[in-house]
């Protein structure tokens, strides 16, 4: 078989798309088109259906990219392990993460990593946590870190750390002001959401459906800041990390809501491939991530 027409055709099932797969290799979409239909001659298979837009494939097509996903998962991790011995202590790793995480923990970790190692290039892309897991599957990330466990036969998921959840209101909000609130006055007030999928919105349904509560839900935000600007206009109450909001808990620009006899805490994962072949830049990423969230753990 000639292996250029199979990369050609993983590519295509990988992103369903002849036009990523021509963007991937480099190529026009015509000559795509030509490669899939020359490898389907030759062996007399239909790799793939068309319905409508969508790239379907057959049971032939679904046999062979999961084997051609072996085969070229593979030959990325011959890649690294070339690079690995030409590179020494010079390279790249290309980190997928959570919003949060990204935003108010990995600074402090890649501040540190930097130190020890000022030649390694670090690529961090924010995602969902759901994007973030499909991400490192697909080996286009070494690194995952979600804020949720996410099974996936591929990967490798270990518990990393833990954060404090916190409501937030405006200090106008007459439940803010009490401080410290029962379960019960929480029914019918007006939350803003996280993302749907995402540790803290699942945290937060859990709670609600736990004491059987009704809240109206005001909107979901995928974005922190976007939250933090809602809720100071007094337009509903928040779960977020306390991390998040910590200046402006101090500078009073928003107010702290204990309910009473709750506590609530989101853990944070790292992700990697099952066979992944750890470069000794990615090993002493992971090496230095697991000591650095340790020392936060002591710390809290």
């Amino acid at each position: 078989m000639n292996l250029y027409h199979l990369k050609t055709f993983y590519y295509i099932a990988k992103y369903k798309s002849y036009t990523r797969a021509a963007q991937e290799l480099c190529v026009t979409q015509p000559a795509v088109t030509r490669q899939i239909q020359e490898l389907e001659n030759t062996h007399n298979l239909v790799l793939f259906n068309k319905i409508g837009k969508k790239i379907v494939l057959t049971d032939a097509g679904e046999a062979l990219y999961s084997l051609a996903e072996k085969i070229f998962d593979l030959e990325t991790q011959v890649e690294e392990s070339i690079r690995d011995f030409q590179s020494q202590n010079k390279g790249r790793i290309d980190i997928a993460s959570c919003e949060t995480f990204a935003a108010y923990y990995l600074p402090s970790l890649l501040e540190l990593f930097y130190k020890k190692f000022p030649d390694i290039f670090l690529s961090v892309m924010t995602k969902l946590d759901g994007k973030v897991i499909e991400s490192t599957a697909n080996l286009d990330s070494d690194i995952g870190f979600t804020s949720r466990q996410i099974p996936h036969p591929k990967l490798t998921t270990k518990e990393f750390l833990t954060e404090e959840l916190i409501f937030i209101a405006s200090p106008d909000n007459q439940l803010a002001k009490k401080g410290t609130i029962d379960i019960w006055e929480l029914n019918h007030v007006p939350v803003i959401l996280h993302e749907p999928g995402c540790g803290t919105w699942k945290i937060f349904k859990e709670f609600i459906q736990r004491h059987h509560l009704h809240t109206k839900d005001v909107g979901e935000f995928t974005n922190n800041s976007a939250i933090v600007n809602l809720v100071k206009r007094n337009l509903g109450f928040s779960l977020i990390s306390k991390n998040v909001v910590r200046e402006e808990l101090k500078n009073g620009t928003l107010a702290e809501v204990t309910v009473a006899g709750e506590e609530f805490h989101r853990r944070y994962y790292i992700n990697y491939y099952n066979e992944k072949y750890f470069t000794k830049t990615l090993a002493d990423f992971v090496t230095m991530a697991t000591g650095w969230a340790a020392d936060y753990l002591n710390e809290l």
